[in-house]
């Protein structure tokens, strides 16, 4: 249920999401994250020492900064590219399986921009570029975002663009889904995303993930039900679905699965269904 907050809550915790799913997948993309983070928290602390020195003897510290500049800059480009590369794996199977799970043809798409004052370019975000191109068109982007917001960060004495700023937002027909997507197509999203999560690992590893539904049935119109549990029969891999009414789970569509009852602590296998 918290996973809706990959819908409403803030960009952290859609950043939070990317992170870990990519780190997963990623090696590299887990040791620059961290390196990135480490150098940020040095550039800021630098920016809030450059806040309190007067305006006229700021620009001696410049240099210092810049090299902090390259520093975050070098990681930043391979996170932002892994993270929009990433985006656009997902974007055809979290679109098909929303459509079959919602039953309508509404169209999903996933989007990752820039959530700081400027615009991401339209090219960054759909970069079908090779890996290093992509990562040396980002580099020049934030550079410039870099220096165009100088004065910006001395007022304010924080890193004002890269990725710890940056977003992924859900389209429903092109309008945003937080705000004009209903509860039901809400949590759906989520669902299809996760779905589509598993596309992703499928490609990078050839191996399937393990799947947890933790009482989703519950949310979900009998309709929307069915046709998640028939979904969930083509995607292969280990499948674990829990609900507090067993009621949900005695279906023709798990008969396949084993089903195990938990009460008090004390785990039992229930041998027939139904």
């Amino acid at each position: 249920p918290e996973d809706m907050e990959l819908v409403l809550g803030s960009p952290s915790v859609r950043r939070r999401y990317l992170d870990v799913a990519l780190s997963t997948l990623d090696g590299t993309y887990l040791r620059l994250l961290n390196q990135y983070n480490k150098i940020l928290e040095q550039r800021n602390s630098l920016l809030k020492a450059i806040r309190e020195r007067p305006a006229s003897s700021r620009r001696e510290r410049l240099s210092e900064l810049e090299y902090w500049d390259h520093e975050l800059i070098n990681r930043a480009a391979y996170i932002v590219a892994a993270r929009v590369r990433f985006v656009g794996v997902i974007a055809a199977p979290l679109d098909e399986s929303f459509r079959t799970l919602l039953g309508q043809e509404f169209e999903l798409s996933a989007e990752y921009t820039a959530n700081g004052n400027s615009e991401m370019p339209v090219g960054i975000r759909a970069s079908r570029q090779d890996p290093i191109d992509a990562q040396r068109t980002i580099a020049q982007w934030l550079e410039s975002e870099i220096n165009n917001r100088r004065d910006e960060e001395f007022a304010r004495g924080v890193t004002a663009a890269g990725p710890h700023r940056d977003d992924l937002t859900f389209l429903l027909d092109g309008r945003d889904l937080e705000a004009y997507g209903s509860r039901g197509q809400q949590r759906l999203a989520v669902v299809s995303l996760k779905l589509a999560e598993i596309e992703a690992i499928r490609q990078a590893t050839g191996e399937s993930a393990v799947l947890l539904l933790d009482d989703v049935l519950s949310e979900l119109d009998e309709g929307r039900r069915k046709r998640l549990l028939s979904r969930l029969s083509d995607i292969g891999g280990q499948l674990i679905v829990t609900a507090t009414d067993i009621n949900l789970l005695e279906t023709e569509l798990l008969e396949h699965l084993p089903l195990h009852e938990v009460e008090a602590g004390t785990v039992t296998r229930r041998v027939a269904r139904g």
